[in-house]
């Protein structure tokens, strides 16, 4: 699981008997737009609501890399936002987050990716998915001045950011060329009502609008009520997800310390980006097959662009991750 187990009415404080089959908001709920205002001090005019943070990934992305043009991504990272943007017919270019470097950005070598390619768009995920890693200050910093130095605008899936205590806030503060992109799908466990946002300049927004007209006239009704309830209870399901994201990972890193699997420990969220053991291979995709075998799941790095890793959810209750953990353990020393 890469969220929260799911939320009901009473969390959000919203009875379904009162939603309303028809409301018009042509841009999304403002009362949304003014709780984000509030959290963050965005300008209301710097915020795109879309139908989830895939699609407000999409509408920046495509609006900012025309056809031919190049968007250099992180490897390991989330592959299906590089994927989306192949309808756009972008250039892919990969840059490598490394296991033995515990996933830190090397600036340096950045910097030679964007010098050679001179790409339109960077691509990254904070907290990195699927390690679970943060960016340092001094990443944030440096991805700022990349992006002023090569004129180059950065898309950043925030997802995960909220799982950190305090929260940060979003990158978009640093760079008027930096894009945040968040939800309420994660930490606040409003995980099958498709929400998210982009927070941007007015004039990037304005840009990302141009897609998001074309690709959906406006969210659903419904999901805007939802979201409005929920963004009102913003605080308790977030202190919620984070209570999941702290015993699920108490309980992990516990049982790693019993096991023959490394992994680089997460600043937050709910995953961790473990290599294959090697006395299993060096194939996620085998690993998974044997686990699936013990009835639990877990994700094969190829998704990330890993093939020797998995990715292992951990924002289970204790009764279903203990047992999870348990049959992932035989499998492990069953090799």
């Amino acid at each position: 699981m890469s969220a929260v187990p799911p939320v009901d009415w009473d969390d959000i404080g919203l009875d379904p008997a009162d939603l309303e089959l028809f409301e018009f908001t042509p841009y999304g709920p403002t009362e949304v737009m003014a709780d984000i205002e509030e959290l963050w001090g965005i300008d209301p005019d710097g915020i795109l609501l879309a139908s989830s943070a895939s699609h407000a990934h999409f509408c920046f992305g495509a609006a900012l890399a025309r056809p031919g043009e190049t968007v250099v991504h992180e490897i390991p990272g989330y592959l299906p936002v590089v994927d989306a943007l192949s309808v756009v017919g972008v250039k892919t270019v990969p840059f490598e987050r490394h296991f033995e470097q515990r996933y830190r950005i090397d600036l340096e070598a950045l910097a030679r990716t964007l010098d050679e390619h001179q790409p339109a768009l960077l691509l990254l995920t904070n907290l990195h998915n699927p390690s679970g890693v943060r960016l340092s200050q001094e990443e944030e910093q440096g991805i700022a001045a990349l992006a002023e130095d090569h004129r180059c605008h950065v898309l950043v899936d925030e997802m995960y950011r909220p799982f950190l205590d305090p929260d940060p806030g979003p990158l978009s503060l640093r760079h008027p060329s930096i894009v945040s992109i968040g939800g309420l799908n994660k930490v606040h466990g409003v995980s099958q009502v498709r929400f998210g946002w982009g927070l941007a300049t007015p004039q990037l927004v304005d840009r990302a609008r141009r897609v998001l007209d074309s690709t959906t006239l406006h969210n659903s009704c419904l999901t805007d009520q939802v979201a409005r309830a929920a963004m009102k209870r913003w605080q308790p399901l977030r202190a919620r997800g984070l209570r999941f994201a702290s015993d699920g990972w108490e309980i992990m890193r516990d049982w790693l310390q019993d096991q023959a699997i490394e992994v680089v420990d997460p600043a937050g969220g709910l995953v961790c980006f473990p290599r294959v053991p090697a006395h299993l291979g060096t194939d996620g995709d085998g690993l998974h097959r044997l686990c699936i075998e013990q009835g639990v799941n877990l994700t094969p790095g190829r998704f990330f662009g890993a093939c020797d890793h998995v990715r292992i959810g951990f924002g289970l209750a204790p009764q279903q991750l203990l047992p999870a953990l348990e049959a992932l353990g035989r499998v492990i020393s069953s090799g």
